[in-house]
């Protein structure tokens, strides 16, 4: 026979279903559904036949703990039965939760449900017009995904935030400012912090980057470069400065500048210090790619003008960058990713991260897939940071540039 810890288990079980019937309803969408309550426990409630005493010990505390006798909760419909075995017997129609109160209660999840309540009031009422240019069911898919966030506890005020933020995007489509700079009485800080929130409730597309999507103004991208030659330095007015840091925007008018006059040939780096302590070359400059964030140097059309090299870890990552850098740029050589690091510093591989789906990148010439397949094939040693190649190596690797 159940027993009231089942009761309970079983009840909770059905509480995603009963929240998404209760928020379709409360977003205007009526289900075309039986009534929730009363809601039955299907469960075994044991036979008049059985072992009668055993019966008895297992039917108290079922009844004691009920509506029948508590006056809340679960609700033992019960009957009696004429059997030849024990004579008349009370056994269990089945057991229920009448209302909506009763369920909650015996559940504890009265606080919850308030909560989706209010909630779901604020952006009804606070989103109305928004709410009236989109789908007739856009509101109640959105609330059937965000369950979780309309009955967590939120600080005060937290729905009618996100509700001010969707209608000043929703009405400033294209503002181009800074989050920090939206007139909202909204701390920039609980902008920041619900980005996919706020885009969930304006749009169903995968949240890529809030700004872009949504006409702001982005942190611009730092393109960090250094000369690796004391012959042509960099120039800012008449300073020669060994290293400058510049928004992609600027960087992509470099050429304007007059500033790499003397310089044929360029490396990217992905590890920063790699790229600090990259040796000196003769009319070279060295950019910082540091990570995937190296493709935005794809608007930089003036780069594939040069010689282009880049330098990233053995590992599928590090390929997978080399790449995708190739789709923008196809004559990027690699540097120090070649089977010869790769014996040479064997002894440094440690375990990496594989690409998703298994993937293996397209642009790869037959010497890289080749380290890349030999990398794969070994889980636990599949990746050599480029940190671990001494610098003494890197230099030795440029010695053969002299002569071309």
């Amino acid at each position: 026979m159940i027993t009231v810890a089942e009761i309970k288990e079983k009840a909770e079980n059905l509480y995603r279903a009963y929240l998404k019937r209760l928020s379709a309803q409360l977003t205007g969408i009526e289900a075309d559904t039986p009534p929730f309550f009363p809601l039955v426990i299907r469960s075994n409630t044991g036979s008049a036949s059985d072992n009668v005493s055993v019966r008895a010990a297992e039917l108290a505390p079922l009844f004691d703990n009920s509506r029948n006798k508590t006056g809340s909760g679960y609700t033992l419909e019960l009957v009696t039965q004429n059997t030849r075995r024990n004579a008349v017997q009370t056994v269990i129609k089945r057991i229920y939760f009448e209302t909506e109160r009763e369920y909650l209660s015996f559940i504890g999840k009265n606080a919850e449900v308030k909560r989706l309540h209010d909630a779901l009031a604020v952006l009804r009422n606070s989103l109305s017009v928004y709410l009236e240019s989109q789908q007739t069911d856009f509101f109640t898919r959105w609330a059937e995904r965000h369950l979780s966030e309309l009955t967590e506890k939120q600080e005060t005020g937290f729905w009618e935030n996100v509700s001010r933020c969707v209608n000043w995007l929703y009405d400033h489509p294209l503002s181009n400012l800074y989050i920090r700079e939206i007139p909202l009485p909204v701390h920039t800080k609980f902008i920041e912090s619900s980005k996919a929130l706020v885009h969930s409730l304006l749009s169903e597309e995968p949240l890529r980057s809030f700004e872009e999507q949504h006409g702001l103004r982005s942190t611009p991208l730092l393109v960090r470069f250094r000369s690796l030659s004391e012959e042509t330095p960099l120039r800012a007015g008449t300073c020669a400065v060994s290293e400058l840091c510049l928004p992609l925007a600027d960087f992509n008018n470099l050429p304007a500048a007059h500033m790499l006059t003397g310089i044929r040939r360029i490396f990217i780096v992905e590890n920063e210090m790699v790229y600090l302590t990259f040796p000196p070359a003769e009319g070279a400059l060295c950019i910082w790619g540091h990570g995937y964030t190296v493709t935005q140097l794809a608007s930089c059309k003036w780069l594939a003008g040069y010689e282009l090299l880049y330098s990233g870890d053995l590992d599928e990552h590090g390929f997978d960058i080399l790449a995708k850098l190739r789709s923008c740029f196809p004559s990027v050589q690699s540097f120090c990713m070649n089977r010869e690091t790769l014996t040479a510093f064997d002894e440094f591989r440690v375990k990496g991260k594989i690409l998703a789906g298994n993937s293996v990148p397209e642009r790869l010439t037959e010497e890289e897939r080749a380290v890349f397949l030999e990398l794969r094939s070994d889980p636990e040693r599949d990746r050599l940071e480029q940190e671990r190649v001494p610098v003494e190596f890197v230099a030795r690797r440029l010695e053969r540039f002299k002569s071309r």
